[in-house]
């Protein structure tokens, strides 16, 4: 039991949680034959039969079941003291990697970081381009940008101004099929909306509005997809208002419709706060954004 490692319980808690070898090594970046030998590994050391090959992948056996929530443990100890070790960096210098949708990511950020970069050339910036919200406990990310107050009370949050959205259309759509002027007469047009992410659908219900997946003719997870769509006239797309004003070619629309601004919020772990370069980036975020957020976008 001394040849016992963590890199061969790391391996194993990933072929547990992805149910074959192949997910496993293409999530964990090693070839299928070296995650295959680790396995094996294990179990010799162990003397335990971990897991049953199966035509399906494999099944994890009683023996690996009894040992899978201590290795869950030692995976979130691994990740804390990797948080720790990069919050006791002082130096201005090595990655930060930051996490923001799409909208953000594309439109406001990068002026950001250019101005930022200008002023620290040693930090070197990794961007997450993701409407999903990454784990700042598993280092997916240092530093997020989010459109929601974080609950986790392991993350350290700093609100920045609230972005006001608005329905717009393009000027052919609205002179072809008017402007809706209720909800019900809302439901007779071409409603750009979510595929797959039901936020704007929880949304509207949060507001008294009733809406299915059916009632959005064209569907698309893809923000700017989103945009593209209501630019070139096939439909009414809600976005931010302070970027819609840069396209002349969309009108504001249904303004008798109150909706809510999104939040903006700068977020870290608590382990890294003390990070020179995640907090110097931090601070710089919320003096960039706190002013107007959309003063340098790129349109």
């Amino acid at each position: 039991m001394n040849n016992l490692d963590w890199t061969g319980i790391k391996l194993f808690l990933a072929v547990a949680q992805a149910g074959s070898l192949s997910a496993a090594a293409r999530q964990v970046g090693v070839s299928q034959p070296t995650l295959t030998r680790a396995i094996q590994q294990l179990e010799e050391v162990t003397r335990l039969n971990l897991f049953r090959r199966t035509t399906q992948g494999v099944q994890i056996t009683e023996a690996g079941l009894s040992l899978l929530e201590t290795a869950q443990h030692m995976a979130e100890a691994a990740e804390r003291f990797d948080r720790q070790v990069s919050g006791m960096a002082q130096d201005l210098e090595g990655e930060v990697r930051i996490s923001v949708n799409e909208i953000v990511g594309i439109y406001l950020l990068p002026a950001a970081l250019a101005e930022f970069r200008r002023a620290h050339p040693a930090v070197q910036l990794e961007v997450v381009i993701s409407n999903r919200a990454s784990s700042l406990s598993k280092r997916e990310a240092d530093i997020a940008l989010r459109m929601f107050r974080p609950e986790q009370p392991d993350l350290v949050a700093r609100r920045l101004p609230d972005l006001a959205l608005g329905f717009y259309a393009h000027h052919d759509y609205v002179r072809q099929y008017g402007e809706p002027a209720s909800v019900e007469d809302l439901r007779h047009h071409t409603i750009i909306g979510f595929d797959q992410d039901m936020d704007f659908i929880d949304g509207a219900a949060r507001q008294g509005y009733q809406f299915a997946r059916s009632d959005f003719p064209l569907r698309t997870d893809h923000m700017l997809m989103q945009i593209h769509l209501a630019r070139a006239g096939a439909g009414i797309v809600a976005t931010h208002c302070d970027l819609a004003v840069h396209w002349p070619e969309l009108q504001h629309i249904m303004r008798w419709v109150p909706l809510p601004s999104l939040e903006f919020w700068v977020v870290c772990h608590r382990d890294v706060q003390s990070n020179s370069r995640i907090r110097v980036l931090m601070n710089f975020l919320c003096q960039w954004f706190a002013e107007q957020p959309y003063r340098q976008a790129l349109v």
